[in-house]
């Protein structure tokens, strides 16, 4: 049942909040995780943590990598760097964006949330000679890493960027944003008028109950969860027209094997059989609208 929440003023680790899609304050539970709540707004559909950390108590995790899970404890999400990802996103960027890659036109491309640089250094390896490619990144000690690599990464975060691009990534790092419309906003800021963006993230919102996502939700370094219907809001509203739309199947046989492996190792993962899951990878290239 849809419920609305009041506001306990006397919490300083989370904080109550309406949709940050449609601003309804009517909601109804969809999983737990770590002490926190994921829910699904009655309105739009959108699934988000509420109670959510504060945006202080936020802002410290994205840049430490180490949230606190109020008395349970800390989740590190620093992560390593994926060597292999170089070899798959050099393969993404062919697929998606072949003609770019192909008619030797130099471009400029913002990777944000570059993590330890394996998009930046994918780019760098296929980008016609003359493209400035960077990337930035929050977490300081990724940024170092990166840059002992000789990728051209810095530490800041969007708003503070006063440069303009063509192209601009946002690979795996929706859930993330507490607030995308605001977001979007920013990029529209530095994108090029004839610009495009690249989203990829999963399709949470859209398939049903908890246990269709067979893998752990990461509460609450995972804010919020979106579907086609919600991204497609989400730029139409921030002046987007999107160019594609496709979308890619995770649960192979090697992912089915590691969440095995997980729910051994008592990690917050469901079974599966491989080729069995509605959860998809969705790849989104968008635009700025015609004025």
């Amino acid at each position: 049942m849809a419920k609305s929440y009041i506001f306990n003023h006397d919490d300083n680790f989370k904080e109550l909040i309406p949709c940050p899609l449609c601003s309804s304050n009517h909601f109804s539970l969809w999983a737990s995780e770590n002490g926190f709540d994921c829910v699904r707004c009655s309105s739009c559909g959108l699934l988000f943590v509420n109670p959510r950390p504060t945006m202080n108590t936020i802002e410290q995790a994205v840049t430490h990598g180490v949230h606190s899970l109020d008395g349970m404890g800390k989740i590190n999400v620093r992560a390593r760097r994926e060597a292999h990802k170089v070899s798959s996103n050099k393969r993404l960027i062919k697929s998606l964006f072949g003609e770019i890659i192909h008619n030797s036109k130099p471009f400029s491309w913002l990777d944000i949330g570059a993590g330890y640089g394996e998009l930046v250094e994918a780019l760098l390896k296929i980008a016609p000679r003359g493209s400035r490619i960077e990337g930035i990144e929050p977490m300081s000690f990724k940024v170092n890493y990166a840059q002992s690599l000789g990728l051209p990464i810095r530490a800041c975060y969007l708003n503070k960027i006063t440069s303009s691009y063509d192209f601009i990534s946002i690979l795996d790092i929706f859930s993330h944003i507490p607030d995308f419309r605001s977001f979007l906003k920013d990029i529209k800021e530095v994108l090029n008028p004839e610009g495009q963006i690249l989203i990829k993230t999963g399709n949470a919102a859209d398939i049903g109950h908890r246990r269709n996502f067979p893998g752990p939700l990461t509460l609450p370094d995972h804010l919020v969860f979106a579907g086609k219907k919600q991204l497609a809001r989400f730029l139409d509203e921030a002046g987007f027209d999107i160019v594609s739309f496709t979308e890619d199947r995770i649960d192979g046989f090697i992912y089915c094997a590691k969440n095995a492996v997980k729910w051994i190792l008592r990690k917050p993962v469901i079974l599966s059989f491989p080729y069995n899951s509605p959860t998809r990878t969705l790849l989104i290239r968008a635009k700025l609208k015609k004025i």
